[in-house]
């Protein structure tokens, strides 16, 4: 069964349940108040005695209550002045009937004698009861009863009616109209409420339900449909969800084509850096077998390449292997607090041991540690790759200077490496970062870079929650600046 339907059966199911609670209450109510079970008929009846009574019944009921106790016997046979004020009464639609005994004295012309005789109330000398209703040959009037006895001592009743609406009889001329305007307008509002249920649920359900058929098809482009401003707040939280899910498929796709893309462009480098070393050693190696070293010199020459060539093969294969677990996420972080300071000065120390050419310097812009969370042997690949980096591009007119400075500055501890080499010009600068990536120049392998060394900077940097930053000026120097938050 569809949505729309529930909604159907639920409307009207409703109404049923709430006429039928509505009658139960009357009817419990109208039981506990007067012993009885109600009908139509005696609802009626009670309604009407509890009515008010209208200017002209009042009036009459006193006036003629005033003569049946002063001189009840004129009553009998009314003349001159009291034929004309029964007269006026019978003109403003009010009934006047006189009863002496059993037997019906006077009465109107449009009432019943023999409908009156059967249905006239008791004689009641007290007058407790003296309003009711009462049936005149199939319709109801409205009394006002005053008992009294006349000058003879025979008890008599005055009754002043008021003639009711027949409820048969408008039933008769009017039910009809009455119940094909209350279906109208009950189905008027059913199918306003279904054409809401449409508006508001139904059709931004439709929409989605065709957002899902394409996606399925692999049209991610295809935006979900705004619902309109009236709908559901439920169905509007699933289209933004699912607008939300669609954007993250989009961007998931989009991810997965560039890490494809990446991909490729890394076998394509690999092969490429691999071949060159591998080629050159085959040449060397073939030279010898060849015999073209014919002396003890060129062999050793040529063996000095080979085992040149076979180092920077095996660092290639290092780095690379390094740089994709480090992709992968597969290298397990162990982070500690680490004083950036002190940790710094043993890697100057270490490179001031190992070369002399190169002048390293760590000054401090202020006093007191610099803690940083970090993995110990992991920060220090960084910098390690970072001073490599600025000896392998050295400037041929200069000595080496390496100036490391440590700051902080809003939560975060800033290490700043700058050089006086080559520096980088302004088109490369972008680039830097990306995996084998050593510039222009027919990608020069002279230096001993593999290109990953400032791609795996950046990885185990981003691992940190950090960042990297890099400024250059050809022919003047580098600035690589290392932010990480401080501890």
């Amino acid at each position: 069964m569809t949505i729309k339907k529930r909604f159907l059966i639920s409307y009207i199911g409703g109404i049923a349940i709430a006429c039928l609670s509505l009658f139960s209450i009357i009817c419990i109510v109208f039981y506990v108040t007067t012993g009885k079970i109600p009908s139509p008929a005696t609802l009626y009846k009670t309604f009407t005695e509890q009515r008010s009574l209208s200017p002209e019944e009042e009036l009459a009921y006193i006036k003629l209550r005033g003569i049946a106790k002063s001189d009840p016997d004129q009553l009998l046979t009314p003349e001159s002045e009291l034929k004309q004020m029964i007269n006026q009464f019978e003109r403003e639609s009010l009934g006047v009937v006189v009863r002496k005994q059993e037997n019906i004295a006077y009465y109107s012309q449009d009432l019943v004698e023999k409908s009156l005789i059967v249905h006239f109330p008791k004689f009641d000398a007290n007058n407790i009861e003296t309003r009711g209703t009462i049936d005149n040959a199939g319709r109801l009037y409205r009394y006002m009863k005053f008992d009294f006895y006349f000058s003879d001592q025979v008890p008599g009743s005055l009754l002043v009616l008021k003639k009711e609406n027949n409820f048969l009889e408008f039933m008769t001329k009017w039910g009809v109209l009455v119940i094909v305007t209350i279906l109208l307008v009950a189905l008027s509002g059913l199918l306003f409420l279904n054409y809401l249920l449409k508006k508001t649920v139904i059709t931004p359900l439709e929409n989605l339900g065709a957002g899902m058929s394409a996606i399925s098809d692999g049209q991610l482009e295809t935006s979900m449909t705004k619902p309109v401003k009236q709908t559901a707040m439920e169905v509007k939280q699933l289209t933004d969800d699912f607008e939300k899910m669609r954007e993250a498929l989009i961007d998931s796709t989009e991810e997965q084509a560039k890490l494809e893309n990446n991909r490729k462009e890394l076998v394509a480098s690999i092969s490429h850096d691999l071949k060159t070393p591998i080629t050159s050693i085959i040449g060397y190696v073939e030279g010898l077998l060849d015999g073209v070293a014919d002396s003890p010199e060129k062999r050793a020459k040529y063996l000095q390449t080979i085992h040149t060539k076979a180092l920077s093969l095996n660092e290639l294969i290092e780095e690379l292997f390094l740089y994709s677990k480090l992709d992968a996420a597969a290298i397990p972080f162990h982070f500690e607090r680490i004083d950036v300071k002190e940790f710094l000065k043993h890697i100057i120390e270490e490179f001031q041991l190992q070369d002399n050419q190169v002048s390293l310097q760590l000054s401090n812009q202020q006093a007191g540690p610099s803690y940083v969370l970090a993995d110990r042997m992991q920060l220090n690949r960084v910098f390690i790759n970072l001073i490599e980096n600025s000896m392998k591009f050295k400037a041929i007119d200069r000595p080496l200077f390496i100036q490391i400075d440590v700051s902080e500055n809003r939560g975060m501890v800033a290490v700043r490496v700058a050089d006086n080499g080559q520096g980088i010009s302004a088109e490369q600068l972008p680039f830097v970062f990306d995996h084998f990536y050593r510039g222009e120049e027919a990608r020069p392998t002279n230096t001993g870079g593999s290109g990953l060394g400032l791609a795996i900077v950046k990885k185990i940097i981003d691992m940190h929650d950090g960042q990297v930053e890099i400024e250059s000026t050809l022919d003047h120097g580098t600035i690589v600046t290392i932010l990480l938050k401080k501890a």
